[in-house]
């Protein structure tokens, strides 16, 4: 048995050592192949266009090649002549295909991007060089050609750090706006909209890359490159302007945004507050009583003002930076009164305010079961008149869901009142309940019903006319003031001595003003007339006498007919 043994341990040994020799032979061959060098075409000098920034620019070669025929792959190394840092250059990519074909396509923003973000000045010739490495195994060759390259001007800013709100990520850096100028010019001069934290850093970037380059503070003051972190002392949202061509950088801190207008409740007297929600964006609901104009405003002051730019729908600028860089600019208008959604949008590129009415909530008010006068929904579950309605005290009244009464119905248990003030008005409990209310006189009416609180407000105006001479000792302190009758429907009425050349408007102190519009004739005793406080004084009598005024107001009070007969 030992005898076999051994026999059978040297033929397997034997064995092993003739397979040995065969691997060892079949391996030899590689490491005699070879890799021929990519040839580049030659490339042309490339002048990048604005206007076509998706065109591509195509670098193509001649392919390199395996004498063994493994497959080879390349790499697109882009960068400057002079470059000190091989190890960092300002494009390495793949060829097409995943790097299998001899052609790279670029388009054009990406280059522009990568060439600024490399600290490379516009419209100005690059020195570059283009290096194709053809790899296969742990082999490579490579061929490169020189070139130049002019890029576009569309330079960007972005901010991050521990005070931002994005934090120190610069992938996810917050984009500041660049100005431009009522001709469309690019500016040298960004702004953002945002909040920072108190005692917290941020720097500047010029792209969301680590490659980008950031800038601080120089020990000056100035933005300069690799400059010290910067930061605020107080927490809270901000607009941060930054000039690069002076290299400064100015804070200007909201404490609140609102609106203001003649559309709103309180007109040009007080805001109405929209809420920051971050990253640029303010919001609020808010209940525009009237069609009119607003602006938007800082601080509950006459200053950090916002407009809409003309001849656009939503597109905001700042009031001083427009009137700076001739750019024309107009208060925002609401066409129809409501409850809006506001959303101030100061993002860049684009800054925008978008307005989203209320879901569609209906209620009416319905005199004598057939005359249904919509009311609008101007905050929740609150509805007002955005007209006058012409009521008679022989009316019965409801207030109701639907426009045929078949829905939920409101109404009070009081009569509404009179009063001799100029602006009457008061405040009824309402309720849900189907028992008409009335008036107690003829009159135009206007409504507000909360049916939340419970409560219906109501007013009507008493209008007189005022008469007087601008010229004498006493002047408007001498003024005759004639009430005049209401004669149902929007019809006001009063006979009254009247004096030669003397001044006449009609009013209801001071919420209405009728006089003449730049449309309206002030020396005719026949015409038409305008509810505005900047309307002239009708100058239309030329006889003195006893006259009889007559005025029929429009629906909405914001023009009249009159009629002055002696």
């Amino acid at each position: 048995m030992k005898k076999i043994n051994i026999q059978c341990l040297w033929a397997l040994m034997l064995l092993l050592a003739a397979w040995g020799c065969a691997e060892e032979s079949n391996l030899e061959p590689e490491g005699q192949w070879e890799l021929s060098s990519p040839t580049l075409v030659q490339v042309s000098n490339v002048v990048l266009n604005e206007e076509t920034p998706n065109e591509l620019v195509s670098i193509e070669w001649d392919k390199a090649y395996s004498s063994a025929r493994y497959g080879v792959y390349y790499t697109v190394i882009i960068d400057s002549v002079d470059a000190s840092d091989s190890s960092n250059p300002i494009l390495e990519l793949k060829s097409d295909e995943s790097g299998k074909a001899a052609v790279v396509s670029l388009p054009y923003v990406d280059l522009n991007d990568a060439l600024y973000m490399a600290g490379f000045d516009p419209n100005v010739e690059i020195p570059l060089v283009i290096k194709i490495e053809a790899a296969c195994l742990s082999r490579t060759t490579y061929d490169e050609q020189e070139l130049t390259v002019v890029r576009y001007d569309d330079d960007k800013l972005f901010m991050s750090g521990s005070a931002t709100e994005v934090g120190d990520n610069v992938n996810t850096a917050i984009k500041f706006n660049r100005l431009k100028n009522g001709s469309g010019e690019k500016l040298k001069q960004y702004e953002v909209f945002t909040s920072l934290k108190a005692g917290e850093s941020f720097k500047i970037y010029n792209g969301r890359s680590s490659k980008g380059i950031a800038y601080g503070l120089s020990e000056e003051g100035a933005l300069e490159r690799d400059g010290s972190a910067l930061s605020v002392e107080e927490e809270g949202v901000y607009q941060i302007s930054v000039d690069f061509e002076a290299k400064t950088i100015q804070y200007y801190k909201i404490n609140r945004l609102g609106l203001i207008g003649d559309a709103l409740t309180s007109g040009w007297d007080a805001d109405e507050e929209i809420s920051y929600q971050g990253m640029g964006v303010w919001q609020a609901d808010i209940s525009f009583v009237n069609a009119g104009s607003y602006i938007i405003r800082a601080n509950d002051n006459w200053e950090g003002i916002l407009k809409r730019v003309v001849e656009t729908d939503n597109s905001v600028v700042a009031e001083n930076f427009a009137n700076a860089n001739d750019i024309a600019i107009e208060n925002f208008t609401i066409d129809e009164a409501g409850y809006y959604t506001v959303t101030l949008d100061l993002q860049a590129d684009n800054y925008t305010i978008e307005m989203e009415k209320a879901p569609e909530e209906r209620m009416y008010l319905i005199a004598n079961g057939t005359d249904a006068y919509e009311l609008t929904m101007v905050g929740d579950g609150v509805f007002a008149t955005t007209s006058y309605i012409a009521l008679q005290n022989t009316d019965e009244i409801i207030i109701n869901t639907e426009s045929d009464g078949s829905g939920m119905s409101y109404s009070i248990a009081e009569l509404i009142g009179e009063g001799t003030g100029d602006k009457v008005e008061g405040s009824a409990t309402a309720s849900e309940a189907t028992t008409p209310f009335s008036v107690a006189k003829d009159q135009a009416y206007g409504f507000r019903i909360d049916v939340n609180a419970g409560t219906l407000n109501w007013y009507y105006y008493n209008l007189k006319l005022f008469h007087w001479d601008d010229d004498a000792d006493g002047g408007w302190d001498d003024k005759i003031e004639a009430e005049m009758t209401y004669v149902h429907p929007y019809t006001f009425t009063v006979t009254a001595d009247l004096t030669a050349d003397f001044e006449s408007k009609f009013f209801s102190p001071w919420d209405i003003q009728f006089g003449a519009g730049a449309n309206d004739d002030a020396t005719a005793l026949t015409g038409t007339m305008t509810n505005d406080g900047g309307s002239s004084n009708f100058k239309n009598i030329m006889a003195s006498g006893s006259y009889t005024i007559t005025i029929e107001i429009a629906a909405d009070f914001a023009t009249a007919n009159y009629e002055f007969i002696q």
